[in-house]
This record gives structure tokens, C-alpha cells and sequence, in this order.
């Protein structure tokens, strides 16, 4: 055979026989013996026992490997999905009488309980902290938003890192966790692109998270999406958030399953619906065309005669007076009852939105074939929001920065009201029927505020279907609840750290027993509106902004007879309003909710922003997106934008500069050669343009603003190489952006202008970008100016 044509042994192979030509060989000669010794050298030796460490000697032969040792949930033990919604009240799901379509909640309901004495804390990043730690919030240090940190103990806006949270309990337990959606328990000074991110989720427990971590968020182009700590662009045709986060759910559950099916998985996934921008797909919004017209004091009627049927609220059960700020529905005009109805059904078709997303993750549960060892339980974390005023809007920034919207600007919008482009918030007269029976809304510590829905489901571990349980429970006992179902002790000491005792109690005896006790106490606070509960009885301060809290009447209510806090009885007991307010008082100091602070958020904001104010910013491009918490802060102020271009073929247009969008957003952009600034605040825009094409090559422009009453009254020009091109009085400032972040070469997110589609990148290029602001404190003049424009008193 010729050379060139015999077999060939490559390397591998040579070596390869070699070493099993030495095992043939010590096989033939010495047996058993001789392969133990002639494999010692080459294969793994057997690991010590459990537990114990390493042998190690002076080679691999003469050592013996640990165990690894990862850890292994209980067997059997149960998946857990927690659900929230945002500013959905009491009563809206049709399982708890509403008229709105949410068949796949009703369904969980229906194989699952109700719980009717469910209570959270009034405010959304204050529940969340309380569910995650198992402490009352104030102890989780968020005694109000994570958007604030005021320097004491319990409002650092900031989860606590003394407790280990839900997830890094069940993550070092053996269960693969997840997140998806809202967050906002981060301080908003965190969230930026370097952090720090002690208290993004991937530093909390969960493994995978595609989350967002303000109060909010555009449902059509959020504007701040994060898959872990890299920041996402979500949006584009037939987007919708809810419809995402689920699908983004059921790729998490899917992988994981693929990956590691004998781990069973915690999700929590927290819907941004019904919060405010009120945002519905126009399909679902149209499902409810005209069944609201009979208003808000017919609606609650209604949800409050089913509530009796289903067995969730006595017969003798009266409904409250309008809140403060509502009127009656046959006072209003017909013009008014049109728009006012329109909002209710975007909230409507909103609410039915996250109950399909909800549906897509169920459907997919029982796909796995998981469901029936899957606790879902799916909570609302508080009540509902009378953040869209008396009148309601078509934009919620608008009344926020002093700019309301007339009735006939929001009637011009009634079409697309809820469509993006508009951020919609429905009148206080709504929370009177989505609270049902309830009396106030979310930010108080009355029942309407604190009341909230409450679904468990658990084929495998909650045998009655359809059940209803009446016992107390707070947000704060769910931790201790899901841990115990899952057969999990929470460890004393957690990366070194002695944890604090939990401060909830579990409620698993109640899946059982609808006799089984839990604890009753219970004390209340937030924004200065104080309550305690003992069993029945309910104090609550009756409290108004800008008095003395030692001028606070305390209301006494029997809930036993009055469930919904009609009758106050403070007068006939005043030996147990003395005990509760005693009560008060101590959990008060133990718990660090002092200092009471009243004051308005849009007041604490403003204070923590001009706190926050940076003279000088110089960017060199390409930088990340700034979210907005974090961005320059320039809106209100006198400040300029200068910029160093490159055009080189005198045709590059796109956006140089742009933060917010529609609802609230300043860009400057070229378009066919022009140099634009614009402001929008839905319905208005204001618009400064350079009346001539810009010239080719390197050049230099500029956006001056110059303030003559901060923050409303002022002035903008342009320039380009100098010379003053284009000059505009505003009608009103622009006093701050919405939630998209501070984008340079792009408008990511939603768009700021309806002159341009998408991001709309420069195609030159931007080589510098340098932000001077006025950080000069205001006059006590601009200051009484600014509050008797945004109606603040104190």
C-alpha cells in the first residue's frame, strides 16, 4: 500500500491508546489490582462523605475531592408565584364583585380563598419591603417611597439589609428565583448605571430579573427596562408591558425547567397595571364602551350588593359618603359624565390587560405540569389612587407640574384617551367604587388606603375551592406564611449578619381552618395618617395635612358591627382609644416611624431635588442612558446645552439631546437641517426652531435657557457658532421630564416629539456636550410663587 494512502493516527489518539494500551497491559499481568493502580493517577477518586472537607495530600493521587455542596429544597416542596397588582382596589376584580372581565383571577379564586381582611400599607415601595423582609416598613427603613431618603432610620428609602429578603432565603434554600416588574425598593439615587447596586435585584436573592424600579413606567415604551443590571429597549408595534412581563415569565419558568426540573422556582412577578399612566391595548379598553355611563354611585351600589352575595362583606354593610373632592354623578354635566366614564374604561380594559398576562403564566404552570404543587398568591398593594385629582386627566404630569389640562384639551383626546401618547389618571369619584365598601384611598391608613384584595391557590395544599377566610392578615405575615409552606426555616445568621426577629406571623393555618386565629395587632402609618388595630377594634387619626399631630382627633370603630368604619365610637370608649393610642405610641418608637412627616410628596420631592442640583456636566459620548432619577437636572432652571457636531455631509439629522417624552420631555433635535428645541407636556408643545439649514462640517450649537421666576416663567434661544439664530418666550416651563432617562444621540424610550419616529439617531457625530445650570437657591418670591401655582399649603 502506498504511503500516502495508509491509515492515519492523529495525536489524541496515539495518546489515547497509549494509555489503555498500559491498562491492557497491567490487566493482562496483575488483574483487578493492577487497573486500580494504573488508573489511580488518571481518574477523579471518590469524594469524602457529606459535610466533611477535603483530603489533600501531596498529589491528585494521593487525595480525596469534597462534595459540592448546593443546596436541596425539602422534597415535594411547593413553587411559589406571588402576583402583585398596583392600585387596584378591593373591590374591581370580579371575584370581590367588580364587573370588570378577569376571568383567570376569578379562576384562581375559584380553586383557591379569598381573604377579606387582607391589609397592606397604603403605599406601594412600603408593601413590597414588607413582603420581601417580613418586617413592618418602617423597620424595612421604607417608611415612604424608595424615591426619598430623608435621613432617619425608618425613610431611608432603601431595603434594608438586615434581613435577608423572601428571595435570598429561598435561593440558598434550593429554589431557582425570578423577578419580573416593578422593583421600587431601591433608592432612586442607586438606579443609575454605576450604581451602587447593593439593592438592584440580582443583589437580593433573585437570579434572573427584567425589572424597572420606579413607581411607574410608560406600558408601551417603558423607558428604564433592566434584564439583571444592563438596561433593555422594550417597545415597538403591538407592545404592551403586561403582555411582556408574562411572556418574559414563561421564558424564565421554560428555561428553568429545561435546565434544573428537579428545583422548584419562587417568581414574583409585580404587574406596573392599573398604576397610573392608566394605559390599556384599545381592544381591551373598548370591551367596557359605555358600561360606566350610570357612574360612580351606581357602580358602587352594584359591587356593593354582589360583595353581600359572595358571602365577602355583611348585610347590614352601608356604603361611606363620596370622598372629599368627588361629587355626586347626577351633579355633574353630560360633557363631564362622557369624559369622566372614558377613564374608568381604560382602567377598566387595563385591569382586564394584566388579568390575560396573568392567564399566560397560569396556562404555562399547568402546561409544565406544576401547577397543582404551585402557591400562587396575588395581592393589590394598596388601595386605590386618587392621584388623577378631582376632574381626572388626560396627562398625569400635567396637574403634577401646575399645568392642568382643560375639560375640552381632554375631551379632544377622548379617541385615543389611554393610547400611548397619553397618560391618563381617572377622578377621585373612581376610588369611591373601586374601594367598595371602603371609605379614602391609597396614601391613607383608613380602610380605603389599607384594604386590599387577597387570592391564594394551591391545588396540592388548600383542599376547599372557593373558600372565603375573614381572619387578619397583614402584607407583613405573608413572608413567614410562604416560608412555612415551603417547609423553610429562615437562618439566624445570614452572610454573617444576625437577622432581626420577623416582625408578621405566618397565616398557613388558614389554608386549612377558616376558624384558625392569627395575630391581630397591628399598628399604621404613613405620610403622618396614623391607625392601630387591636382584633375589632380600629383607631384611626383623623388627620390633616399641615396641623398639629397632637390637634388629631382619633376615630374608634367596631368592625365587628361596622366594618367599614362609619361610626365612630371614640366617645363611648375612651378607655380603649387611651389603650390603642398607648399601643400606638409604642410600636411607634420600636418600630422607627418617627419623625411624622406630613408633607406633600411633590414638596419632598422638589426639596430632595434641589438637594441634588449639579452647576457643570461634561459628556463625551457614547454614554449610557441616565435615568431620569439621576440625570442633569435643568428643567425650571436657567442652563444652556452646548454641543461640538460633526455634519460632515450637511444632510446628518437626528436627536442631539433628548430626556422624558410626550407626556413630559425636552429634546433637541435636527430636522432637515434645522436646529429644533421642543418641550411636551400633553396636550401642549412648545417649539423653538433655527430658521435656516444648519451648515455643513464641524460646528457648535447651543440651547440657552434663561429663567426670569423660576421654575415656570422664562425664556429659550438657540445658537450655532455663536450667533443667535432663533429666540422663544414660553408659555409655561417645562418643570421636569417624565420617567425616561437622559439619552444623548437618541431619544430611547418613548419620543419626546411627534415630528420623528422611534429613537431617531443623529447620523453625524456628537463630540462633546457640555450642561451649565443655575443652581442659585430660590427667593422666597419665586418660592410663594411656585407653591400657590402647584396649590401647595402648609
Amino acid at each position: 500500500m502506498d504511503d500516502d494512502n495508509k491509515p492515519k493516527i492523529d495525536r489524541r489518539s496515539l495518546l489515547l491508546g497509549a494509555g489503555l494500551g498500559v491498562v491492557g497491559t497491567a490487566t493482562v499481568a496483575a488483574g483487578g489490582a493492577a487497573i486500580k493502580s494504573a488508573t489511580s493517577g488518571i481518574i477523579t477518586p471518590k469524594a469524602v462523605g457529606k459535610g466533611k472537607p477535603a483530603r489533600i495530600g501531596l498529589s491528585f493521587k494521593d487525595s480525596r475531592p469534597a462534595q459540592a455542596d448546593e443546596p436541596k429544597a425539602p422534597a415535594n416542596a411547593p413553587n411559589v408565584v406571588v402576583i402583585i397588582l398596583d392600585d387596584v382596589g378591593f373591590a374591581d376584580l370580579g371575584c370581590y364583585g367588580g364587573e370588570l372581565k378577569t376571568p383567570a383571577l376569578d379562576a384562581l379564586a375559584g380553586r383557591g380563598l379569598r381573604y377579606t381582611n387582607f391589609r397592606t400599607t397604603a403605599m406601594c415601595s412600603c408593601t413590597r419591603a414588607a413582603l420581601l423582609t417580613g418586617l413592618n416598613h418602617h423597620s424595612a427603613g421604607m417608611g415612604w417611597l424608595a424615591d426619598i431618603d430623608s435621613g432617619y432610620p425608618g425613610y431611608r428609602g432603601d431595603l434594608t439589609r438586615q434581613n435577608a429578603t423572601l428571595a435570598e432565603v429561598l435561593v440558598e434554600s434550593g429554589w431557582s428565583t425570578f423577578l419580573l416588574g416593578k422593583w421600587h425598593v431601591n433608592n432612586a439615587d442607586h438606579s443609575g448605571p454605576t450604581g451602587p447596586f447593593h439593592n438592584w435585584p440580582t443583589s437580593r436573592g433573585f437570579e434572573r430579573a427584567y425589572w424597572y424600579q420606579g413607581h411607574s413606567s410608560d406600558h408601551f415604551h417603558p423607558g428604564a427596562l433592566y434584564e439583571g443590571t444592563a438596561q433593555v429597549e422594550a417597545g415597538g408595534e403591538g407592545y404592551y408591558l403586561s403582555d411582556d412581563l408574562a411572556q418574559r415569565a414563561v421564558t424564565y419558568l421554560r428555561t428553568q425547567q429545561l435546565m434544573s426540573p428537579d428545583k422548584p422556582f419562587f417568581l414574583q412577578l409585580a404587574f406596573g397595571a392599573a398604576h397610573s399612566p392608566l394605559q390599556a391595548k384599545p381592544a381591551d379598553r373598548d370591551l367596557y364602551q359605555g358600561q360606566f355611563e350610570a357612574g360612580w354611585d351606581e357602580i358602587r351600589k352594584q359591587r356593593l350588593e354582589r360583595q353581600k352575595a359572595l358571602g365577602l362583606m355583611p348585610p347590614e354593610t352601608q356604603l361611606p359618603p363620596l370622598s372629599p373632592g368627588a361629587k355626586p354623578w347626577a351633579e355633574l354635566t353630560s360633557d363631564q359624565k362622557r369624559l369622566y366614564a372614558r377613564y374608568m374604561e381604560v382602567y377598566a380594559g387595563m385591569v382586564t390587560g394584566v388579568d390575560r398576562a396573568i392567564g399566560t403564566v397560569m396556562s404555562e404552570l399547568e402546561a409544565m405540569g406544576v401547577r397543582d404543587n404551585t402557591l400562587v398568591v396575588v395581592f393589590s398593594d394598596n388601595g386605590a389612587s386618587a392621584e388623577g385629582t378631582e376632574t381626572g386627566t388626560p396627562n398625569l404630569f400635567g396637574p403634577a407640574f401646575g399645568r392642568p389640562a382643560s375639560e375640552a384639551d381632554a375631551l379632544a383626546l377622548y379617541d385615543i384617551m389611554g393610547e400611548d401618547g397619553t397618560f391618563p389618571h381617572y377622578p377621585i369619584g373612581w376610588t369611591n367604587a373601586s374601594g367598595t365598601p371602603y371609605r379614602l384611598y391609597k396614601q391613607n391608613t383608613a380602610l380605603g388606603g389599607v384594604a386590599d384584595p387577597l387570592i391564594v391557590s394551591w391545588p396540592k395544599g388548600v383542599k376547599e375551592k372557593g373558600g372565603v377566610r375573614k381572619q387578619f392578615v397583614h402584607v407583613v405575615d405573608l413572608y413567614p406564611t410562604l416560608l412555612d409552606a415551603c417547609g423553610v426555616s429562615r437562618p439566624e445568621l445570614y452572610r454573617g449578619e444576625p437577622q432581626r426577629p420577623l416582625e408578621g406571623a405566618s397565616v398557613a393555618p388558614t389554608f386549612a381552618s377558616s376558624e384558625a386565629a392569627t395575630r391581630t395587632d397591628q399598628y399604621y402609618e404613613l405620610g403622618g395618617y396614623r391607625a392601630f388595630q387591636e382584633g375589632n377594634w380600629r383607631l384611626v387619626a383623623q388627620h390633616q395635612r399641615g396641623k398639629p399631630f397632637e390637634e388629631d382627633h382619633w376615630g374608634l370603630y367596631d368592625t365587628a358591627r361596622d366594618p367599614n368604619e362609619l361610626q365612630d365610637v371614640s366617645a363611648e370608649h375612651p378607655e380603649v382609644v387611651a389603650r390603642l393610642r398607648d399601643k400606638w405610641d409604642k410600636a411607634a418608637v420600636a418600630h422607627d416611624v418617627l419623625p411624622l412627616d406630613d408633607r406633600p410628596l411633590l414638596l419632598k420631592l422638589v426639596q430632595t431635588r434641589a438637594a441634588k442640583l449639579r452647576k457643570r456636566w461634561d459628556i463625551r459620548p457614547p454614554i449610557d442612558p441616565i435615568p431620569t432619577d439621576v440625570s442633569p437636572i435643568v428643567c425650571g432652571l436657567s442652563h444652556s446645552l452646548e454641543l461640538e457636531l460633526s455634519r460632515p455631509q450637511g444632510d446628518e439629522d437626528g436627536v442631539l439631546v433628548a430626556h422624558g417624552s410626550m407626556p413630559a420631555g425636552y429634546v433637541l433635535y435636527i430636522d432637515k437641517g434645522r436646529l429644533i428645541y421642543e418641550t411636551s407636556l400633553v396636550p401642549w408643545r412648545e417649539i423653538i426652531a433655527s430658521p435656516a439649514r444648519l451648515p455643513r462640517g464641524d460646528i457648535k450649537v447651543k440651547y440657552e435657557q434663561t429663567m426670569t421666576s423660576r421654575p415656570f416663567e422664562g425664556r429659550g434661544a438657540l445658537f450655532v457658532n455663536g450667533r443667535k439664530v432663533a429666540e422663544r418666550k414660553f408659555d409655561r416651563v417645562l418643570f421636569a421630564p417624565g420617567y425616561d432617562g437622559f439619552c444623548v444621540g437618541a431619544d430611547h424610550g418613548n419620543r419626546v416629539s411627534r415630528t420623528y419616529e422611534g429613537a431617531n439617531p443623529f447620523k453625524g457625530q456628537i463630540r462633546r456636550v457640555l450642561i451649565d445650570v443655575d443652581t442659585a437657591a430660590m427667593k422666597p418670591l419665586e418660592i410663594m410663587r411656585f407653591m400657590k401655582a402647584m396649590s401647595i399649603r402648609v
